[in-house]
């Protein structure tokens, strides 16, 4: 694994430093949007029952919001944070050749000609798929969290399909 980034990254680049601010990016990326749909569909779940004194009544004739309606715009900050993460990366990196270790007229004139966009996109590339599937995974999370909690009788069929319309 030291090889693979050693090689991916710029040479004499602290490559350490930047994948714990990834790390740290998507790990709070990850957590806010979780948190942000637990949240919204905790205060709608709330809807749905009725309170009479120390006990909470389901109300049977609610209708729970569709699961589109509740996730809502939750998991932005990870397409945003996927974009970031492969612009930001990759300048920095090409500014490191240009600016930092003064290779960039070396790594133009290797044999291979796509050796410097490679050390300078793959990792940016890679962590931004990352991303992207950490962000595919909450999805199928919070979709399961609300078709298993939503009691049966609140819920509207065909929650699948209203999200891909």
């Amino acid at each position: 694994m030291k090889n693979f980034l050693e090689r991916s990254y710029p040479m004499g680049y602290n490559y350490k430093t930047e994948l714990k601010v990834l790390l740290t990016m998507l790990a709070a990326g990850v957590l806010i949007s979780f948190f942000r749909f637990i949240s919204a569909y905790s205060l709608e779940i709330l809807a749905l029952y009725i309170n009479r004194g120390a006990e909470l009544i389901l109300d049977e004739s609610r209708v729970m919001p569709d699961f589109v309606y509740i996730l809502g715009d939750k998991l932005l900050i990870l397409l945003i944070l996927a974009a970031f993460t492969f612009v930001l990366a990759s300048c920095i990196h090409y500014a490191y050749h240009r600016y930092g270790s003064k290779s960039i007229y070396l790594m133009r004139r290797l044999p291979n000609r796509f050796e410097l966009h490679r050390r300078c996109l793959s990792i940016p590339l890679i962590f931004s798929f990352i991303i992207l599937l950490a962000a595919a995974l909450l999805l199928l999370i919070c979709y399961s969290i609300y078709t298993i909690s939503t009691p049966e009788a609140c819920l509207t069929p065909n929650q699948w399909q209203k999200i891909w319309r």
